[in-house]
């Protein structure tokens, strides 16, 4: 049977009156025209594929961060090629075993694997390599999973470190070994188009890989790299790790974490000045429908006055979040 796998159908969010709504969204989409795309498109390499910043080796990680920021922004003519070649150069950096590794050097494939599949989602041309990728997340095991970590952990009886529970987990940043809830993220979001359309080993990891994410939430609300209690102290939830989380988590919007992680993330972005944060927040509250013109304007004044050069993944976070859709987010099943 042949699979398609899509996006989310445009929406935008309500929160602005339409006329305030229209100048604000005027305003995004020319400074993605004229500084975020520019940037983008120079950055990318004679092989197809983008470095972290622009004169650096092609990576799969900013490649399929480019690609996505490219692919959304309304697919002009003018896009097509750099688009093509992209897709092209992560067709060839695929392992046989279906996954991505993080450098050419490796043969190994990790968690990247997940954004090599978001890029590749929804291109008939590329469906193969996409369908082989997913098929290797659902597959692919952290070490809490394995039975010598669960006698590990047994042995060691009451001397914890941390307070999550082990038979939940998700994914890891090298394979076999702990989850963390970033890549956990990753996965949870682009395995939703397969769990769409019914592949029954997605829905079960992604259940899964969900109680995982609410486990390791903090305290309050928010998520960190994966340590919501330490040591009897609780963890200080993060700006991108608490965005990529709700976006994973999405589908669950109404329950009473998501409320009380909005809420934090809602408090925590004004005192973050970083580009890289202030775009993740925007992702992430756009999703939730509760964009904010006030962010993107912070966010369009942080690019601007930031003294660090660019990166390819900020840049095209800001592209995704200044657009201000979930287009770019593969569908899942419906509720």
């Amino acid at each position: 049977m042949h699979v398609m796998f899509g996006f989310a159908r445009r929406e935008t969010s309500p929160a602005l009156p339409l006329e305030g709504r229209e100048s604000h969204e005027d305003e995004n989409k020319a400074f993605v025209e004229r500084v975020c795309l520019p940037f983008l498109l120079s950055s990318q390499n004679e092989d197809g594929g983008w470095g972290f910043r622009s004169e650096t080796r092609s990576r799969v990680e900013a490649s399929a961060w480019a690609l996505l920021a490219l692919r959304h922004w309304n697919f002009p003519t003018s896009l097509t090629e750099p688009i093509s070649r992209g897709l092209r150069f992560l067709e060839a950096a695929q392992l046989p075993d279906g996954s991505w590794p993080a450098s050419a050097e490796s043969r190994e494939g990790c968690w990247v694997t997940s954004l090599a599949c978001w890029a590749l989602l929804g291109v008939e041309e590329f469906s193969k390599s996409a369908g082989h990728g997913l098929s290797w997340l659902c597959a692919d095991q952290p070490g809490e999973s394995r039975l010598w970590f669960r006698l590990l952990r047994r042995l060691q009886g009451g001397r914890r470190v941390s307070s999550q529970k082990d038979f939940y987990y998700g994914w890891s940043w090298t394979s076999g070994t702990a989850s963390w809830v970033e890549p956990t993220s990753f996965a949870v979001i682009v395995l939703a188009s397969a769990v769409a359309n019914l592949l029954p080993e997605a829905a079960r990891r992604s259940r899964f890989a969900e109680a995982m994410l609410y486990d390791r939430m903090c305290e309050g609300g928010g998520w960190n790299c994966g340590n919501p209690m330490v040591y009897g102290v609780p963890g200080e939830p993060q700006v991108s790790t608490t965005a990529w989380a709700l976006l994973a988590l999405r589908r669950h919007a109404e329950r009473p974490e998501n409320q009380r992680s909005v809420q934090w993330l809602e408090q925590a972005w004004p005192k973050v000045p970083s580009p890289t944060s202030l775009a993740l927040a925007h992702l992430a509250l756009n999703a939730s429908g509760r964009g904010s013109a006030d962010l993107g304007t912070a966010l369009r004044k942080a690019l601007n006055d930031s003294e660090m050069p660019w990166n390819v993944p900020t840049a095209a976070w800001a592209t995704l979040a200044l657009c201000g859709s979930r287009n770019w987010l593969p569908s899942g099943p419906k509720q």
